[in-house]
């Protein structure tokens, strides 16, 4: 796994995924969201195909919870986040049950929901037959998305770990990248930048609208792997719009214009337009540094010229980007 060190944590953040064990949470989840199933359309599948596997879902536990947050506790409990295997999954999460602390405090969830997730944990921990079900329960949920998450779940995660880590590695701060307008993720995200845990940062290929979960030792925060996409576009692009920006300006774009009918200094553009040299200095570096323009030094003189393939390469990208 890759640590990034963030400004903005007092602790370490980790990216990782794909994760099973988080997505098949989102696929419990979907048992109680519309939403998450008009989201994931293989989410819809499962729920038109297997009604019985939902029913299941919503009956399994009698608490009045919804979901399945101690699959996570198992998870974090077994070191199994990163496993993507269902039978190497479950079976490190049938070897931790006997080791899961009693007394979680699990600071992100309300006393109720604790009570349940810490009462679940136990019967998970003394019943064999529960556990056999519950086991049964999850293999009935992944068997019809398994091949889904092997030929696009998967390399979609993997994906977005890679470009969300170089994004990291840039200095980008990681709380930009949590889903707006989830309430309880507002609220609790100055308790998370404070807090000295770690941060895990995990990536889901059916991703919802947020995730976090207190655990021991770490703090659990889930992100979508389409918001990889949405950082790759913005890798793919940022020089583009710089420069963009830079022929934004009139100035400049006029100088350009200039320029098309033969190389001329700077002193000469700054005659030919009434402005200062330094002014005109200024204007030259920011079309050089987007290379738009070449210089050419002949004798004492140094010669402007537009660089015609770097502006039609730039033109084509754009009609890459517009193109449908």
């Amino acid at each position: 796994m890759q640590i990034v060190e963030t400004p903005h944590s007092p602790g370490t953040v980790t990216v990782i995924g794909p994760s099973l064990a988080l997505d098949l949470s989102w696929v419990a989840h979907s048992a109680w969201s519309p939403r998450l199933r008009v989201q994931h359309p293989v989410l819809g599948v499962l729920a038109a195909e297997h009604p019985e596997t939902i029913r299941s879902l919503q009956d399994f536990w009698e608490d009045g919870t919804d979901c399945f947050p101690e699959l996570q506790v198992l998870t974090h409990t077994a070191g199994a986040h990163e496993e993507i295997d269902f039978d190497g999954l479950f079976e490190a999460l049938g070897s931790a049950r006997s080791q899961v602390p009693q007394d979680l405090a699990l600071r992100s969830e309300a006393e109720r929901d604790r009570l349940a997730i810490c009462s679940r944990l136990a019967r998970l921990r003394d019943d064999d037959r529960r556990w056999a079900d519950y086991v049964e329960l999850f293999r009935a949920v992944y068997l019809p998305i398994d091949p889904w998450w092997h030929s696009t779940g998967i390399p979609a995660v993997e994906q977005a770990v890679l470009t969300i880590r170089r994004e990291l590695d840039r200095g980008a701060d990681w709380t930009r990248m949590i889903s707006n307008g989830c309430t309880m993720m507002e609220e609790q995200l100055p308790q998370i930048i404070d807090r000295p845990e770690p941060v895990l940062l995990v990536l889901c290929a059916l991703f919802g609208q947020a995730l976090y979960f207190d655990l021991p030792g770490c703090q659990l925060v889930g992100l979508g792997a389409g918001l990889g996409e949405e950082l790759g576009a913005r890798a793919r692009t940022g020089d583009l719009a710089r420069r963009v920006r830079v022929l934004a300006d009139p100035t400049r774009l006029a100088i350009l214009d200039h320029l098309r009918a033969g190389p001329r200094s700077v002193g000469e553009v700054a005659v030919d337009f009434g402005l200062s040299q330094p002014t005109v200095s200024v204007h030259i570096k920011q079309l050089r540094q987007a290379g738009l323009l070449t210089a050419t030094r002949r004798g004492p003189r140094l010669e402007l010229s537009v660089d015609s393939e770097a502006f039609h390469a730039l033109v084509g990208e754009l009609n890459t980007i517009v193109a449908v």
